[in-house]
């Protein structure tokens, strides 16, 4: 790598690049994970400041600690450009007497920064950002004290590395979701799920079985990587078995999953449903989900109650089928608590979320409504919303 074209924005390498975007980290908000590394090394090392940051060709994006108006700054300002060019470990004693730095505005200007650590942070061998010590007095580092410094960054590339997979684990969840239309004219379907970080253990699903629709909402107990491994058996064990009726093919995915469930303690609610192209009848299987709602042509609803225990809490409990019919005109749409909680959490939600179908009607512009309902309200947890429209009388 040119080192000297890296530095001052210049040509950074593709790959570098390519390196730092795999991570989706840059400009995103503060992460717990990251703050408790600066914070350790804040105590440990006695500064003032401990920071982790990234760097493009052009910024430098600081992930920990974020202040306002110091996420984002000029790389060749930065004493980090410094840093990443050289890659390797960059210590300096007395920044106002080393002219790698004297120049720099956080030492020439108002910050008076003296003293200055860097440790180059890699992913596929190359430097895509900082840990960082910076202190207002000049100051020496021990060699024990380089070599703990040295771990502490070990630690950062960990966690760098590990938003890697999370991201890929995002796309993977993403990649199941169906996207094609279950080829069925006389209606329109519609979902989305909005992980709270990412991944999430909410998923959704339909698919064409004859001259049926197969419909699916699932909720699984927890957050994050945990909710979304298991989210994914949940699917894979529903979706392998022979079709039957969602009452059976319910019965059937818990005795499955019944060791797995009660080994990790977890529980997954599920809605499951079959819909007749032709006819419009829904038969239905409720696994303690419960979140239900058909919305009718003149605006009128009724909530699709079941009468199940969620997957994991069977206490040889038996599940039956509960039925109703999809009118020309009607709009079915089933949804975790997620949306229930953006309309207050109460069953007076119910009457609000009928009032968005209502008023929407095509389950692609209910799914737009819901979305900027979560960019607005910055949920704190999953939010999944599934919708089928009845067009037209006729089926397929």
């Amino acid at each position: 790598m040119d080192r000297t074209a890296a530095s001052g924005g210049e040509d950074d390498g593709g790959d570098r690049l390519l390196a730092l975007a795999s991570l989706g980290l840059v400009g995103t908000g503060a992460e717990e994970r990251f703050d408790r590394i600066t914070r350790a090394a804040q105590e440990l090392f006695e500064v003032p400041v401990a920071a982790v940051n990234l760097l493009d060709d052009h910024y430098l994006y600081t992930k920990s600690p974020q202040f306002p108006g110091t996420a984002v700054r000029n790389r060749p300002d930065t004493f980090c450009d410094v840093t990443i060019s050289a890659d390797e470990l960059t210590v300096s004693p007395d920044t106002a007497a080393d002219p790698r730095f004297s120049d720099k505005p956080d030492v020439a200007g108002g910050r008076g920064v003296r003293f200055y650590a860097g440790r180059p942070l890699h992913v596929d061998g190359h430097p895509v950002g900082t840990l960082c010590l910076y202190d207002v007095r000049p100051r020496e580092l021990t060699r024990d004290a380089l070599n703990r410094f040295d771990e502490m960054g070990a630690w950062a590339e960990r966690e760098l590395l590990d938003s890697r997979e999370i991201e890929h684990a995002v796309t993977v969840q993403q990649a199941l979701l169906p996207t094609i239309s279950p080829a069925a004219p006389a209606y329109a379907v519609a979902a989305t799920s909005a992980p709270l970080n990412g991944l999430g253990g909410d998923f959704y699903s339909w698919r064409r079985v004859g001259e049926t629709v197969e419909l699916t909402v699932a909720d699984v107990m927890g957050k994050g990587v945990a909710a979304a491994l298991m989210a994914a058996t949940v699917r894979a064990a529903l979706y392998s078995r022979e079709p039957g009726s969602p009452a059976e093919q319910l019965e059937g995915t818990g005795r499955v999953l019944d060791q797995d469930l009660e080994a990790t303690g977890i529980f997954a609610t599920v809605f499951h449903a079959r819909l007749d192209i032709e006819t419009g009848a829904v038969a239905y299987a409720d696994a303690g989900h419960g979140l239900n709602l058909l919305v009718r042509a003149d605006g009128g609803h009724e909530q699709l109650r079941g009468s199940g225990l969620p997957l994991g809490l069977e206490l040889s409990t038996s599940r039956r089928d509960e039925h109703a019919t999809l009118e020309p005109g009607d709009t079915l749409v089933s949804f975790t608590d997620g949306l229930l909680e953006l309309h207050g959490g109460t069953l007076a939600a119910f009457e609000d979320i009928a009032r968005l179908v209502a008023e929407h009607r095509d389950p692609s512009s209910i799914v737009e409504a819901v979305k900027a309902l979560v960019a607005e309200a910055a949920p704190d947890d999953d939010v999944t919303v599934l919708a089928v429209h009845r067009t037209r009388g006729e089926g397929s």
